[in-house]
């Protein structure tokens, strides 16, 4: 049985697609110069984001704010610039940011990695630098990985903090804002731990009655985020991207015409 285009990119193998490099193509020739900035380039869906941002060739220049160097030898490779990431040195970090267009946040940690301290001082404190230092340079357009359940209100620390970033930002007066809700992110981890690899094996027997709803590949996460760039959009704009969107967007951008 032939395998859909979903389970494809669960092996982390770069799938554009017709309808992204027409996109992207589209994109380069009606906005020519635009050039993207990504934050958390190397997590598990940062690192997507880069590969599509650059495969797709629609920007001129992609930088990648990063603690650790990455490796990259794909197409186009020669449009990646990488410079040290220093979350709390804002005149640092609004000098890097300066001159681009589009930015991509895929910062994150767990509470279980970083203590409740260290988790929110990256998912609230560092995400809203990287914003204020963007809405400071006149970014159009700000894209930001959270998570499926954020909520303000929340009492899970976890979800109430997502919440929080996610309702500052999109009041921070960016021409436009996307903020991507995705479930469970499916991958190859490079730092796998038994308790996630548990709860996604479950996931994924769930998935099975809800294939839309509670998990997505971070390689879909970034094909979505990148390929949401492209689009045309004529008015001040918050948006919201559930976990479903993403599948559904890839999966329709998978079809040939």
């Amino acid at each position: 049985m032939a395998r859909s285009p979903l389970q494809i990119v669960v092996d982390n193998k770069l799938v554009l697609g017709s309808a992204f490099t027409k996109a992207a193509s589209e994109f380069r020739a009606k906005s020519p110069g635009k050039s993207a900035v990504v934050f958390g380039g190397t997590g598990e869906v940062g690192r997507e984001v880069i590969k599509h941002l650059v495969a797709s060739d629609a920007f001129d220049k992609v930088t990648v704010l990063t603690r650790r160097p990455i490796e990259y030898s794909g197409e186009n490779a020669e449009k990646l610039v990488q410079k040290p990431a220093d979350y709390e040195n804002m005149e640092e970090l609004q000098s890097n940011v300066a001159g681009h267009t589009h930015a991509f946040c895929c910062l994150g940690t767990t509470r279980g990695k970083s203590g409740a301290d260290g988790f929110r001082k990256v998912d609230h404190d560092y995400i809203l630098n990287s914003a204020k230092a963007c809405s400071e340079n006149n970014v159009e357009h700000y894209s930001i990985c959270s998570s499926a359940g954020a909520n303000k209100n929340s009492f899970l620390l976890y979800m109430k903090t997502k919440g929080e970033v996610n309702d500052k930002i999109q009041n921070m007066g960016f021409p436009r804002t996307s903020v991507f809700l995705p479930g469970m992110l499916m991958c190859e981890r490079e730092e796998s731990r038994l308790l996630e690899r548990v709860s996604a094996y479950i996931v994924r027997f769930a998935g099975i009655f809800t294939p839309k709803t509670l998990h997505v590949p971070t390689s879909v996460v970034g094909w979505s985020m990148v390929n949401n760039a492209f689009a045309s959009v004529k008015t001040p704009e918050n948006e919201v991207i559930s976990n479903a969107d993403m599948v559904d967007a890839f999966e329709k951008g998978q079809k040939k015409n």
